[in-house]
């Protein structure tokens, strides 16, 4: 009955006027009928055509039958139409003819005796007023092919009266049984029936409707291959009702509640299940997790309209800014009626305010952020431990809030610790306000040293809340949370009771008082700093700087690019993912000018075509049921013929039985077949058994074979390292994380949604790397290999949803494919979902996608076409990671620094596996952190051995560079991680090891650097390279403490600026830095002494010093740590938490400036020129007529009143 009111309600929209329609857009010259493949009313291979306005025919190809010919709309839903996971195209409308789905009509005589004629669809061709149907027929036990094409049309006389031709030829006889093909017309009159002269029809049924009598007439046409063969029927009335149409389909005993109808409607089932986690929250749970009011209706109907990071987990949801209000509020009202509150309700808890007075403290002493201690906890801790304010926490710094914290937010923290976290809640309305405390696992909110939420235990996700008086003022508060294993979240959460949303608490409405920073002196806090630094844990923003990124496409032509590869002349062939199912055909695509670029369509009507191979410039195709090869006979490009080449392999009717490819190789086609799912990501039950295989297709001749098993949903296939083939699969049930494999005939791959008893016994070949869902990976597409510059012999693949190319160094070990990704290209209009290199392999093509429902790059359009063209310019990267018996090495493309790698401080290693089951993903099993023993680095400075100590087989080793090295080339890192699958640990293959002959102490230069023209401005031991900024003197609060310069607030004597001695122009300055908690402070450059200037700011431009988490002057852009102060803000965040050290380095040469921080440049300007002029003028300097002018000066260390470190000062001239 839902089928019934969705397709009610799609007849009522189209009779508006709405979206639903038939698929007829973008109709050109060349294409007069609309025929495509599809599933139609749940049958698969199916082929209908729009023969008249309102006039549909639909075959089933199986059987080169036509099932229904009717009088109405198709309506096209599904993931490809209109976004909804789970249905399929349907026919509506009364029928003049229809059979059932099974129905064979073709047989041949022997005798008196029919026997049933095998069918081989072999495609369509597409005429001027309809299309041919062409099939192979056969006798079960006579050998020999009869080629049978039947002509399908359309004719409306002058009268109006509709007429459905068919017509039979032989394009091809054997000898044999005459072959016969039977139907039926239904007319008022046998006179309605054109029939060829050898037919003979008979009246089978009288059929009454409506009052009016119909004969049903059987028509059998033996077919002779030198006589006409034709079946023509004047229609009259569609005889056949729709029951979908049936006047009673609202009566209270078989409607669904219109929020079911409009989930079905929409994307959600892409994402959720009724009952089971998948991508998303089973709906029956977020029925028990939210209580049943219109607050939360409200609440809900928002996060589903905005989108965005939810309190489930890491993944973004979609937003949906088309769906009306009252539509979403509908759609939670069904939600929760399948489960009720779990929680505890207003009514049971009385709705008790707790009324706070605020505390009488000063405003003006107050410092953003609260102050926050990380305790260690044992395994197994079943709740909040109470004695932990007497132990020694192991971090401590400054939390500015807690919005959404999850997963790697908790910087260098997994399992069992707790965090303690004390401040002030600045409230500036007086008020009742409701206090929300979201975790996994458990904690607790007080105010006033009150409990006030108790969110206590091992649990999911969840959230309680408060309701609570505040007056205005501040109000002392502590959150308690404990993490035991596995997920982990913290969000605190506010609004007005009366009014309002809810919303993080913002850091602007919490402070700490500075006094209390003392407990937290000697630690830090990884978690309070947000790095944005692309590459390192993030998305890279741009694209490799060692290929130019370019468009590939007029800016007219949006493709969903399913499949694409090139025509021998260089012209690209395109399929489209889309409710058209087009292919393109682009001409002068080596053009860097876009507008250059032409296409045209040359078909169209093909089902979710998902992949394109050109073979000796015959054009296949890859459809969901068949792949096909495209022909033009007269040389005008566009496809007269839709040739099947082959159609062998079993499929239902299932919306996720996706066919991708294609791949070739020595004669043959490779592709792939998707397992059907369940809308919300559940394994279908009752698979067919051809299901998550890679198939392979002789060329020539169409015959196929299963060559392995065991995918779920390998969205690419392509030829990687070795000239083999390699496929990617996606994450789900049965696949804890998404794969790269490497395929040999008999392979089996693990998942057992297919056949879950007979695979059993199965052994699992493992993959060549793992991805790590949504770390490296969340729905990688095609493989493909690599063999430009240092990457030979390589690998790449598309991502659609994480984005972009990623790149596999692949290596044998013990006769076992392994390999390590790493991020390799970002940057580009969509996500990435095929690819495809030009004939002298220098450039990339690569094919966007898009569509609701976690397949897409958020923020990212939903089509693309790029070309990314090798451009020779170096890229400082990880080109290798290779398994070692005791450790794993790393090859650079470019040599370290001297003195670099040394330090096993600058790595991190971690190891996991993963156990597939038929939950939708898999978490991390055996996780730890690897004790890196030495690091060792070869002479050439281009590799280092990392000795570990508990490294295992069959687990991932994560390789993270902490400290973001320069390369002797001078250039920052391009990404820090890469993900290695240690499928086998060699046997007898140590690294080598090496004896550090540098041993850098702390502010010293070595004997090379000194060579290379680097001064040494502070020894460790005397501040005589500086001087009080107009004084001769050293500050007395410019201190030593152990190796650095200390800034000391609270020392004796005078403090102030401190300048060089020497003045300079053209430098490199390098140094170290570290601020206290909420610090601030500044590395000042061409600053003038002289009478007539207060500071050293009035002249000398800053390099911005500061703890970007709580001091007030993070709130402006330019005002943070690496920032050209008030001027420039950097390119993206590098800066390491309050008390860890920094490096910068300070670049001028010829009025040309650089400033690096942490290994990264972040703000690049030229000074002296008409751009540095406005900025001044736009700046708080303004005002200062000689700010900014001078083109050398002194260095100048800032006293802003707070503490800071300085360590290893060195500058060289330049």
């Amino acid at each position: 009955m839902k089928k019934i009111l969705l397709l009610f309600i799609a007849i009522l929209c189209l009779a508006c006027d709405s979206d639903v329609k038939s698929p007829i857009s973008q109709n050109t010259d060349q294409f007069k009928t609309w025929v495509f493949r599809s599933v139609v009313d749940g049958i698969p291979r199916m082929i209908t055509a729009q023969l008249e306005d309102d006039f549909y025919v639909s075959y089933n190809t199986q059987n080169g039958a036509l099932y229904k010919a009717w009088k109405g709309i198709i309506s096209m839903e599904g993931a490809v139409y209109d976004g909804a996971h789970g249905p399929q195209p349907t026919a509506i409308g009364d029928a003049y003819i229809k059979h059932d789905a099974k129905h064979n009509p073709w047989y041949y005589m022997e005798g008196d005796k029919a026997v049933e004629a095998i069918i081989n669809y072999k495609g369509h061709r597409v005429s001027e007023d309809g299309f041919q149907l062409l099939y192979d027929i056969s006798h079960p036990n006579i050998s020999g092919i009869s080629s049978i094409s039947e002509d399908i049309s359309s004719e409306v006389s002058e009268s109006g009266q509709l007429i459905f031709k068919r017509s039979f030829a032989v394009e091809k006889s054997t000898n044999g049984p005459q072959l016969y093909w039977k139907g039926n017309a239904i007319v008022v009159d046998k006179i309605m029936m054109e029939i060829s002269e050898s037919a003979i029809s008979k009246e089978k049924e009288i059929i009454d409707y409506r009052g009016k009598l119909y004969e049903n007439q059987e028509v059998t046409i033996p077919i002779s291959d030198s006589k006409e063969n034709y079946l023509n029927i004047k229609l009259n009335k569609a005889t056949i009702l729709d029951p979908n149409l049936d006047d009673g389909f609202d009566s209270d005993d078989a409607s669904l509640p219109i929020g079911a109808q409009l989930i079905g409607k929409h994307d959600c089932r892409s994402c959720h299940n009724s009952l089971k986690k998948t991508i998303g929250p089973a709906y029956i749970s977020v029925a028990k997790k939210y209580e049943h009011n219109e607050e939360n209706i409200v609440m809900l109907a928002g996060k589903i309209k905005k989108g965005g990071a939810g309190v489930w987990g890491e993944q973004v949801m979609t937003p949906h800014p088309e769906i009306e209000d009252y539509d979403l509020k509908e759609m939670i009202k069904y939600v929760f009626s399948l489960a009720d509150y779990e929680g505890v309700s207003k009514e049971e808890r009385g709705d008790q305010v707790s009324v706070f007075p605020s505390s009488a403290v000063d405003g003006d002493a107050m410092i953003p952020g609260c102050i926050t201690k990380i305790y260690s906890i044992p395994p197994n801790t079943p709740s909040m431990p109470q004695n932990l304010k007497g132990k020694t926490p192991i971090m401590g710094g400054i939390m500015p809030n807690f919005d959404n914290v999850n997963g790697g937010d908790f910087k260098e923290l997994e399992d069992d610790f707790a965090l303690i976290s004390n401040g002030y809640l600045y409230i500036e309305e007086e008020g009742t306000y409701d206090i929300r405390l979201w975790s996994d696992d458990g904690s607790k909110a007080y105010l006033h040293e009150q409990l006030i939420i108790d969110h206590d235990g091992l649990h999911g996700t969840s959230m309680k809340e408060a309701k609570v008086k505040l007056q205005s003022g501040y109000h002392p508060f502590e959150i308690e949370f404990f993490q035991g294993g596995g997920g982990k979240f913290l969000s605190f959460n506010y609004k007005k009771a009366t009014s309002g949303t809810w919303q993080v608490i913002p850091s602007s409405m919490i402070s700490h008082l500075q006094e209390e920073q003392e407990s937290i002196d000697n630690l830090v806090l990884p978690m309070s700093i947000v790095s944005e630094t692309p590459g390192d844990r993030e998305w890279l923003v741009d694209m490799h700087p060692s290929f130019t990124l370019s468009q590939a496409r007029p800016a007219a032509f949006e493709p969903k690019v399913g499949g694409m590869d090139l025509l021998p002349d260089g012209r690209l062939v395109v399929s489209t993912w889309d409710e058209e199912g087009g292919i393109y055909m682009l001409d002068n695509v080596s053009s860097d000018n876009p507008k250059e670029i032409t296409y045209k369509k040359i078909a169209q009507g093909l089902a979710e075509p998902l992949g394109v191979k050109v073979v000796d410039g015959r054009i296949f195709v890859m459809q969901k049921q068949e792949i096909t090869e495209l022909i033009d006979n007269d040389g005008d490009d566009i496809t007269d013929e839709y040739r099947t080449l082959c159609d062998s392999w079993g499929v239902t009717n299932n919306f996720h039985e996706f066919g991708f490819g294609l791949a070739e190789k020595d004669g043959y086609l490779y592709a792939t077949l998707a397992t059907g799912i369940m809308p919300g990501g559940a394994g279908m039950i009752g698979q067919h058994p051809d299901r998550g295989s890679c198939i392979k297709v002789s060329i020539a001749d169409g015959s196929m074979e299963i060559i392995a098993k065991g995918l779920r949903t390998p969205n690419g296939i392509g030829i990687g390292y070795n000239g083999d083939i390699y496929i990617a699969d996606n994450q789900g049930d049965w696949l804890p994380a998404s794969k790269i494999v490497h395929v040999q005939k008999g392979d089996w791959f693990g998942s057992r949604a297919v056949d879950f008893e007979g695979t059993a016994s199965y052994k699992e070949k493992k993959p060549v790397v793992w991805l790590p869902q949504d770390e490296i990976g969340n729905s990688p597409s095609m493989p493909l290999s690599l063999n430009v510059g240092p990457y030979k012999n390589q690998m790449i693949h598309g991502e659609v949803t994480h984005g972009g190319v990623k790149r596999v160094y692949v290596e044998e070990v013990n006769g076992e494919l392994q390999g390590c990704v790493f991020r390799f290209m970002q940057g580009m209009e969509a996500g990435v979902n095929r690819l495809v290199w030009s004939p002298d392999g220098k450039t990339l093509y690569a094919g966007g996608i898009g569509n609701p429902g976690n397949w897409q790059q958020t923020g990212k359009q939903w089509f693309g076409l790029q070309k990314m063209t090798y451009n020779d310019k170096p890229t400082f990267e990880m080109l290798a990671v290779r398994a070692k018996s005791d450790g794993v090495e790393i090859e650079f493309t470019q040599a370290l620094q001297s003195g670099d790698g040394w330090s096993a401080d600058d790595y991190e290693i971690n190891q996991w596996y993963y156990e597939p089951t038929a939950d939708y993903g898999g978490p991390k099993l055996d996780e730890k952190t690897l004790t890196i023993k030495s690091a060792n680095v070869s002479d050439d400075r281009k590799k280092v051995f990392l000795e570990l100590d508990g490294m295992k087989e069959n687990h991932v080793v994560y390789v993270r560079l902490k400290n973001h090295f320069v390369s002797d080339e001078d250039q920052s890192l391009w990404s820090t991680e890469g993900w290695y699958t240690m499928n086998q640990i060699p046997s007898n293959n140590p690294g080598t090891k090496s004896k550090n002959a540098f041993v850098k102490l702390p502010n010293t230069i070595t004997e090379e650097e000194q060579a290379e023209g680097w001064k040494l401005l502070f020894d460790g031991k005397s501040l005589e390279n500086f001087h009080a900024f107009k004084s001769d003197k050293t500050p007395a609060k410019w201190e030593i403490e152990g190796d650095a310069i200390f800034f000391n607030p609270k020392g004796e004597g005078e403090g102030g600026d401190i300048v060089t001695n020497d003045i300079y122009e053209d430098f490199e300055l390098n140094l170290e830095w570290k601020i206290y908690n909420c610090g601030n402070s500044g590395i000042f450059f061409n600053v003038i002494e002289d009478d007539k200037y207060c500071c050293t700011w009035q002249t000398g431009p800053e390099m911005q010093i500061l703890d970007n988490t709580c001091h007030p002057d993070t709130k402006y852009p330019t005002h943070r740590a690496g920032d050209l102060y008030d001027m420039i803000e950097c390119s993206h965040v590098t800066v390491k938490p309050a008390k860890q050290w920094n490096k910068i380095r300070l670049i001028s040469k010829d009025q040309k400036y650089e400033f690096w921080l942490n290994g990264y440049k972040v703000v690049e300007f030229e000074m002296g020129n008409e751009k540095w002029t406005e900025m001044i003028a736009d700046s708080k300097f303004k005002d200062m007529p000689d700010f900014g002018l001078a083109k050398s000066g002194h260095i100048a260390l800032q006293d802003h009143g707070d503490r800071v470190w300085f360590r290893n000062i060195k500058i060289k001239p330049l």
